[in-house]
């Protein structure tokens, strides 16, 4: 385990959504025909990314949107499906229980990470295959849920209000998180302005699916924090969504991978799995009209005028 002294901050480059598809829907780039276009729809910034452990008090669920917990799996492997999907999932269920004291969990899928996506094939830092096939690539800046997502929830959720978390923490079970850990962004600081709907590919696997996610325009308001060297006992919980919450800056953190001043030549490569769960609450007097007022947030037009078929209202 590391000894060093945990630095303030870390000084970064975050990938960021063109700030020009602000209040219109961000086409998938592999939808995108014109290279010039399709270059230009992301862009880095730099940014600066505070030491989390240094907060006092300790972020939480409720004022940052996100928090570190104790947890020591039980779990001796979790690149084994089999134990993941059942040990595992039951395990990230009662993190979740336990933090938010809601009444029941769905666990919707998990993803692993394990390398860079950027590298050529052969490179031994470059991504390797994952167990359920889901990219191994460490992350941009991105918020993986939007209020279409709703739309797939109808038969779990049986009218209640639901939360969804997405808990990150190591796979390996010797080392700490050396590199490319995840920078979590202070969800008080996010303007709505900047929250920009996306059409995105996504998916727990190999088998990819039309969604709308969340991309970031650059802001410099907007505050960055991580978790230097987490340990094998630790979790990092943060919030994707919330039916309860009306402001819709506060209904999920944005996230992605940054590199970590301290990583060496020596250090070995980030693995990690992430666990998404949905927490299910007390009954909505009226689902529907929330669903279609939050889900009303999402531009439907590109830039030029033409509607997304991607996912319907």
């Amino acid at each position: 385990m590391s000894t060093n002294v945990d630095p303030a901050y870390a000084d970064a480059q975050g990938h960021f959504a063109n700030g020009k598809y602000r209040h219109v829907r961000m086409p998938d780039h592999q939808e995108v025909s014109d290279p010039k276009e399709r270059a230009e729809l992301y862009h880095n910034h730099a940014i600066r990314v505070h030491n989390a452990r240094l907060l006092d008090p300790p972020p939480t669920i409720d004022v940052q949107g996100f928090q570190l917990v104790q947890q020591e799996t039980k779990v001796d492997d979790l690149l084994d499906m089999e134990k993941a999907t059942t040990a595992f999932y039951a395990e990230c269920s009662e993190v979740v229980k336990e933090i938010t004291g809601c009444a029941a969990t769905y666990v919707t899928q998990h993803q692993y990470r394990n390398g860079y996506g950027d590298l050529p094939e052969g490179h031994p830092k470059r991504m390797k295959p994952t167990p359920n096939g889901s990219p191994g690539r460490y992350g941009g800046t991105h918020s993986d849920i939007s209020p279409m997502a709703e739309n797939r929830w109808d038969d779990i959720v049986d009218g209640r209000h639901c939360a969804m978390f997405n808990l990150w923490r190591s796979t390996d079970l010797e080392n700490d998180i050396q590199v490319m850990p995840l920078a979590v962004l202070d969800m008080t600081s996010l303007d709505f302005d900047d929250m920009v709907a996306a059409d995105a590919w996504g998916g727990a696997g190999s088998k990819q699916q039309h969604l709308v996610s969340y991309r970031l325009a650059y802001n410099p308001n907007q505050r960055w924090y991580y978790f230097p060297r987490m340990t094998p006992t630790e979790m990092l919980v943060f919030k994707q969504y919330d039916t309860r919450e009306s402001d819709p800056t506060l209904r999920q953190v944005y996230h992605g991978a940054i590199p970590d001043p301290t990583t060496t030549d020596d250090s070995p490569l980030r693995q990690t799995i992430e666990v998404r769960v949905l927490a299910l609450f007390n009954k909505e007097a009226n689902r529907e009209e929330r669903k279609a007022r939050y889900q009303a947030e999402i531009p439907e037009r590109f830039s030029d005028g033409t509607v997304s078929t991607w996912a319907y209202r």
